[in-house]
Formats: C-alpha cells, sequence, structure tokens
C-alpha cells in the first residue's frame, strides 16, 4: 500500500527529472509526502525519496544544544582513556624490557634507596660539625661575656650563621626522606605492575627482600609536625621546646627563635634533642622537626635507635597533638 500511494502521489504531480519528494512525521505522528519540506520538519528527521519512493538521503533531526555537549564530552573520555592506554602500554613496554625478574626491581629500588641514605649521612655528619662549631662559638660568647667584655659582631653572626646551616641541614633531611617516600610508592606500583604483566602464581613468585630502613623512617615521619597557622605553630613550638627540656638528659645550649638545641650526649645514657622550625620549600608553611641523637657505637651511625629514643619518637606527636599514644596521627605528617 506504501507503494502504490507513493506511486499514486508521484503520478499525480508532474515531476520532473529534477524533482523531490520528502517523507517525514509531522506533530502529530502522522507520516507527511510532499514536494516541499515545512520550515518546522526541516529540523527533523526526514527522509528524501527518488520518483521510484526509495530512500536516496535520510536527515538526522538537529541535535540539542545538550546532546551536543554530552557527544563532546564522552568524545573527550574516549581519547583521554585511549591516551592513557597507550600510555600504559609503552611503561610496560619499559618494565618488561628494563627488568627480568621482581629482585631486578627491588634491587633497583635498595640502589636508589642507598643513595638517599649516603646523602642522609653526609647532612648528619654536617650537623654534628655544625654543632661542634656552634658549641665553640658559644663557650667564646659565654667567656666574654663573664670577662665583662662586649661580644664582637662577627662572633654574634657566626652563631647565627651556624644555626641557621643547622636548620637548612634539617630540611635537606626531610626533603631526602621524602624522596625515599616516592621511591618506594614507584617502585611498589612497578613491582605490583610486574607481577600483573608475568601473572606469576603465588607459589612461585619468590620472595621480595624486605626494607629493613621503612621502619625507620616511618619513625622519622613520627617526629614531624606541619602547622596550618603561624598561631599555631607558635603554639607547638613551645609544646616542642617543653617536650625536648622534660625528656632530653643533657643541658640546654641553644633557644632561639627557630631552632633548639640540647648539649651533645656525653656517655651511652644520655639522650640529646634538637627541635627546629623549618620552612617549607616553595611555601609559607612551617614544620617542626625533632630530632634525637645518642652516643655512636660506630662512626657511620646517625640515627639512635635504642628502646628509650624509639619510645620517645612514638610519644611525641601523639604529645603535642593531645592524642594518646599509639593513635594514627598522620593528617599532620609529610
Amino acid at each position: 500500500m506504501r507503494v502504490l500511494f507513493i506511486a499514486m502521489l508521484l503520478a499525480g504531480a508532474s515531476f520532473s527529472a529534477q524533482a523531490k519528494l520528502y517523507k517525514w512525521v509531522d506533530e502529530n505522528g502522522n507520516v507527511q509526502y510532499s514536494d516541499k519540506i515545512p520550515p518546522t520538519a526541516v529540523k527533523k528527521s526526514h527522509e528524501q525519496l527518488d520518483k521510484r519512493g526509495l530512500v536516496i538521503e535520510r536527515k538526522e533531526r538537529a541535535k540539542t544544544p545538550e546532546e551536543i555537549a554530552e557527544e563532546k564530552r564522552v568524545r573527550k573520555l574516549q581519547e583521554e582513556t585511549r591516551r592513557r592506554l597507550e600510555e600504559q602500554r609503552a611503561r610496560d613496554r619499559v618494565l618488561l624490557s628494563t627488568y627480568r625478574s621482581e629482585d631486578d626491581i627491588i634491587l633497583a629500588r635498595d640502589g636508589k634507596l642507598a643513595t638517599y641514605d649516603a646523602q642522609i649521612r653526609i647532612t648528619y655528619n654536617n650537623i654534628a660539625r655544625l654543632k661542634d662549631r656552634l658549641s665553640y662559638q658559644k663557650k667564646r660568647a659565654a667567656s666574654l661575656e663573664r670577662q665583662g667584655k662586649p661580644i664582637p659582631r662577627q662572633l654574634q653572626t657566626g652563631i647565627e650563621n651556624t644555626r641557621r646551616e643547622i636548620n637548612e641541614n634539617y630540611a635537606s633531611i626531610l626533603r631526602q626522606e621524602n624522596g625515599k617516600k616516592s621511591i618506594r610508592a614507584k617502585y611498589a606500583l612497578d613491582l605490583k605492575r610486574f607481577r600483573e604483566l608475568s601473572k606469576l602464581k603465588e607459589e612461585n613468585r619468590p620472595k621480595a627482600t624486605i626494607d629493613q630502613s621503612s621502619a625507620r623512617d616511618e619513625a622519622i615521619v613520627k617526629t614531624v609536625l606541619k602547622c596550618s597557622s603561624k598561631a599555631e605553630c607558635d603554639k607547638l613550638w613551645e609544646k616542642a621546646k617543653k617536650f625536648a627540656r622534660e625528656h632530653a638528659t643533657t643541658p640546654v645550649y641553644v633557644d632561639a627563635d627557630h631552632i633548639f638545641i640540647t648539649q651533645p650526649p656525653r656517655d651511652n645514657k644520655d639522650l640529646s634533642l634538637t627541635v627546629s622550625r623549618l620552612k617549607t620549600r616553595g611555601s609559607d608553611a612551617e614544620i617542626i622537626f625533632l630530632d634525637i641523637q645518642c652516643k655512636k657505637e660506630v662512626a657511620t651511625d646517625t640515627w639512635c635507635t635504642r628502646k628509650d629514643a624509639l619510645e620517645l619518637r612514638e610519644s611525641f606527636r601523639p604529645s603535642m597533638l593531645g592524642k594518646k599514644a599509639g593513635n594514627k596521627a598522620t593528617d599532620n605528617a609529610r
């Protein structure tokens, strides 16, 4: 019937070879045919027919601004997904061409961590040297005061510069520790992806070497406080100095605006505490860092592993933040 109707319509109208016939559905849902399409139907879905009634062109309805925006969003999402997949494939190729086994990844990680540790040891040695210099400068100043003589401006400047250098070295240590944290995170992802790509069964997988230094680094993080404002930092600074006074076994010999130091350990029972108030690089934010030192057993020691020192590290942040020891307080950690 449809073909017959169209044929009759074409026969009844004197169509030339260039004549056109359009088909569309009107507002009431009725199919319409005409050699001219009305303006109300131009933006709607419609078809152009030839003289035999066959569709030669189909026009979809005009899309709404919302539909256009949604299509654009979907295309952007698809492009982003495709880009990420291509990047992941490229990383996978590099990963598999760089490492032959999990042990290779672990060795590479430990090598980079060792580089950081070497730099940290050097920095701690610098701090020890600077503290010795500061002790000498302070003794000279005290001697002059006892003699009723003025302290030379050069000596005052030297003391201030030494304090500043000690703080800068502590800031360097924290940056190195943050670098180690990033290294661990990166290689953990590499190890996980390598296992996925290798599809190793758990029972056939070699046991990963334990990173012994991670526990030490976690303990260092526990003696770092990040201030949200100057007022908060002022308050935490006073509490940190009070904590150091109460727990150090050596006398205080520096109590300045941004550094507080007790004298170096004299014997195997002593604990020396240093509190530094440091600026973070590229920001006005401040952090407070507590360092605990005991007498070295060997020359290469940089970190006190005595039980009482470990307990102090555990209790520092809870004491400063008013939390019970053992609770996690990672909101201020860097």
